[in-house]
This record gives C-alpha cells, structure tokens and sequence, in this order.
C-alpha cells in the first residue's frame, strides 16, 4: 500500500518488499482485489510486517534489516519498537564453555565488585533475559555475560597484560560479529562500556579510546544525548527500568570518555554536554532493589546535601564538570577573547572548589554506617588539577596586557594545588589503600589517574624544596596506593613506571 502512494513500482516480495524494510513501515497486501480498475480497499484483511518478521527469524535465523530511512528521510522514518533488531545468532561453543552452566558465577562477583561503582546493568531485567531464553536474547545476554566476567577478570594475577588474555580476545571477536547483525542493542551498548572499561583498567591504547568512541557513536544513534530534538530511532521503552538502565550506560560513556582525555590535549570529546533538563541517575539502592526512584536534575543552581543522590550520580556530578574543563582546556584561544577565557576559568574554579567540599564530606567527616565513595572525589581531583595546571605557572604575555583575573586564577590555581597536596591527595591515597585492602576485587581502576596526577605535582614540589606542606608524605601514600592497585589493574603499573622514569630525571 506504501509503494501505491509514493507510485513506486512494487516487486510484491514476501513477506516483506524491498521498499517498506528500508523505509521502517508496515508492509500490507490486499488478500482480494475489486474488478478490474477498481481501488484497493482500506478495510481489506492484510498481514504485518511484525508477523512477517518472526516467521523470517524462526526459519532464517537472521537479523532484522535496518530502517535505511532513518538516515535517507527521516520524515518518513517512524520509530521502531527495542525488540525489531534483535537477532538470533548461535552463541559460538568457545563462548558457552566460557561462560559454563551457571550465569550465578559471572553475576555474583560481578555485583559484588564492578556494580558497586559502575551500576549500569539492571539486575532484575537481567534475571528476566535469563529465565525467559529466548532466542533473539540469547546471543545478547551471552554476550554482556561474556564482557560482565572480562569486567572481573584479573590477568595481573598471572602477570600477563590484558591484551594476552584469552577472554578479552573472545570477547572482542563476539562482540564485532554481533556488531554486524545487531548493532543497536542495548546489550551491545553495554557490553562495549564493559570491554572499554577493561582496555582503560589495563591500559590497552589507544584501542580503549576507540572502543569508548564506538560506544558513543552508539549512544548518540539511540538518541539517549537528546531526547527532544535527535530522531529517535526507538520508541519509549516501555517499563521505567529499561529507560534508566539506558540512560546509565549513556552515563558510563560520558565518564569513561573523559577520563581517557585527561591526558592527551586537542582530543574533541564524542560525547556531547549534557542537554537543559538531563536528569541523574535515580538512588543506587532504589536501582539495585528494582524500584522506581526518583531523580534529580543535572542542572542546579548548588550542590544541596539535602538532595536523595546516590554515588553513581555523584560520579556523573564530578564528569560532567571535568568534561566541561578538559572543553576549556582545549578550546581555541585565538578565537574567543582573554576575558571570556579568564572569567570562564574562574567560574570553573568556583564550581571545583564548592563540588569538591560537597563530594568529600562523607571522607573528611566520617560517620557511622555511611559509605566512602572514591570515584567522585577522583574525578572532582583531577578536573581541578587539570584546571590549576594550566594556570599555576603561567608566564606573563612580554606583549599583551596582564589581566587582574589572570593574577587571581594564578593565585588560585596554587593554593588549590597545595590543598591537595596537603588534604585531598594523602586522604583519597589512605581511602584507597583501606577499600583495597579489604576488597581489591572491587577497586575502581577511575581513582587511578587523580592518584597519579597528584603525585607528579608532588614531585613538583619537592624538586623545588617542599614548599608544599606534606608533600613527601603525601607522594609515600600515592605510590603505595597505587602499588596495591598495580596487583588488580594493569594500568597502575605503567604510571608507576612513569613516575620512576620522573624521579630519576
């Protein structure tokens, strides 16, 4: 009926045509036609493309085809339900015996360990897939299962590199052939965030960016980083659960992606800000009991401690506002005014400084039964001392006016180095060291960087004759810190070795 009104010549093909996959409609045939000459009748009995569709998976075992129409005319793209591109791939035999009978040995330790920190994957529609095995599920849940035992596998206990690892290279391998058939999964999404989290925790460059930007290009396909304005190439999901969990895994893109930029400078960030009206992630204990929570703009005009956030949303807090610093760091300084740059900066060290005491009280004023968070407070750390980095020595202009606010960011930018060095840094160090020594299977390789930044400015100050208070102590608890990570996370290692290379300079 389609081809009819567009006067498109229709090939009939079944139980699909041509046209309609492409475009993303409904296929519909006449079963009857009137006399010669006559129209084709709207109330005429037809068959649905969705039914059409299932008898095709359940006798080719293939995928359902991509609505080309979503990037050639959108206007005549609708919308497709989460399940119309699930596929029906055979798990792989090297991946069943990876993976073994029971699901419970994968998800326990991954629940215990990973999930405290990056809470992305819903444990109840988790145990759904599970009991209903489907099989347009199947080759999906094997898969985040697979990445779900890479996330907790520690090949430092062998002393192999992660590449070396086995798992990693199945994984992998799995995931681009399920890439190919279904690439708009929400279990692919996920299990990409889990393979780039692995390559980041043991330092595997600069294939941990590139999976990160593969990851984004997912995202923003989904249509998570806009709602409102992107097409959207799903409909609303239809359970509250789904909807979080997605925007979760959106979360953990924007997180890892930036902690990958920290170092490298002029790198554009793939993920974009975060949209007026992006909300956080809802309490972690209201996810992980599969309740509905409630959740709190992004936006604010202050950070509230009276606000119900759970640590998650603190994470997402901290990226966010290191995103936008590593975005100052590597805007165009011949393109925008010393004003506008300065004032910016300062308006940044503000936010840093009031984020940071928000973040911390719960590790600067300890109290019974309430849990320490590192990840927030590291991020919160490095985006300060990426911050402070650039303004700490600046060298005056011999030609260009000096501004006051260049003075005032100097002087800022020192005293908050020396801040760290004194407070935060040797108290992030002693937290580490504590949480790893209880349960280094649940450290988060996230914490590793700040660690190490704050021990390079360290070193800084000692060279200059420990103008900073504390600072060799501070540079002790680093180092031990990140010695006892070195036993879980391979990319503690490489900075231990960096730092052995900048004291003996």
């Amino acid at each position: 009926m389609l081809t009819s009104r567009l006067k498109r010549k229709c090939q009939r093909q079944l139980p699909v045509c041509s046209l309609c996959v492409r475009l993303g409609k409904s296929c519909e045939y006449p079963t009857g036609r009137k006399p010669y000459g006559s129209p084709y009748s709207d109330k005429t009995p037809s068959v649905s493309s969705s039914t059409s569709v299932s008898i095709a998976l359940s006798s080719n075992a293939t995928a359902s085809v991509f609505p080309d129409a979503f990037f050639l005319d959108p206007e005549l793209f609708t919308s497709i339900s989460h399940s119309a591109l699930k596929n029906t791939v055979p798990v792989p035999t090297e991946v069943s015996q990876l993976l073994g009978p029971d699901a419970s040995l994968i998800c326990e330790p991954y629940f215990a360990s990973i999930d405290t920190w990056l809470p992305i994957i819903s444990k109840k529609r988790l145990n759904q897939g599970l009991q209903a095995g489907g099989p347009s599920e199947a080759s999906g849940l094997a898969l985040l299962l697979l990445c779900m035992k890479l996330a907790i596998d520690n090949p430092q206990v062998n002393s192999h590199a992660g590449t070396e690892s086995t798992l990693y290279g199945i994984a992998r391998t799995y995931m681009n052939t399920l890439e190919e058939s279904s690439p708009t999964s929400l279990h692919i999404f996920q299990s990409l965030v889990l393979i780039a989290l692995y390559e980041i925790g043991h330092g595997i460059y600069p294939t941990a960016y590139l999976t990160v930007g593969r990851a984004a290009r997912l995202g923003l396909l989904r249509g998570i980083h806009d709602r409102k304005n992107a097409t959207q190439l799903f409909t609303t999901p239809q359970t509250w659960t789904y909807w979080e969990e997605e925007r979760r895994t959106w979360w953990a893109v924007s997180i890892l992606e930036r902690c990958l930029n920290l170092g490298p400078t002029g790198l554009p960030l793939a993920t974009p800000e975060p949209a007026r009206g992006d909300l956080l992630p809802t309490a972690d204990s209201e996810w992980r009991r599969g309740d509905i929570g409630t959740t709190q703009a992004l936006y604010t005009t202050g950070f509230s401690p009276d606000l119900t956030i759970g640590p998650y949303a603190r994470v997402c807090q901290a990226s966010h506002i290191l995103g936008r610093v590593i975005r100052h760091r590597n805007s165009r300084k011949d393109v925008q005014t010393r004003e506008l740059i300065l004032s910016e900066a300062l308006q940044l060290s503000t936010t840093l400084t009031a984020l940071d005491k928000h973040l911390s009280r719960p590790m600067d004023e300890p109290q019974d039964g309430e849990a320490i968070t590192l990840v927030d407070v590291a991020l919160c750390t490095s985006a300060r001392l990426a911050l402070y980095h650039i303004y700490a020595c600046n060298l005056p202009d011999v030609i260009a006016e000096r501004f006051e606010e260049e003075s005032a960011m100097q002087t800022a930018s020192i005293q908050g180095i020396k801040q760290i060095i004194a407070t935060r840094g040797s108290v992030l160090a002693w937290c580490v060291l504590r949480q790893a020594q209880d349960n280094l299977d649940s450290s988060s390789p996230l914490v590793i960087q700040s660690l190490y930044d704050a021990a390079t400015e360290c070193h800084w100050f000692i060279k200059e004759g420990d103008v900073a208070e504390g600072a060799a102590n501070t540079w002790h608890l680093l180092v031990e810190a990140l010695t006892l990570l070195s036993r879980r996370w391979g990319v503690a290692e490489k900075f231990l070795h960096l730092l052995k290379k900048l004291d003996d300079q």
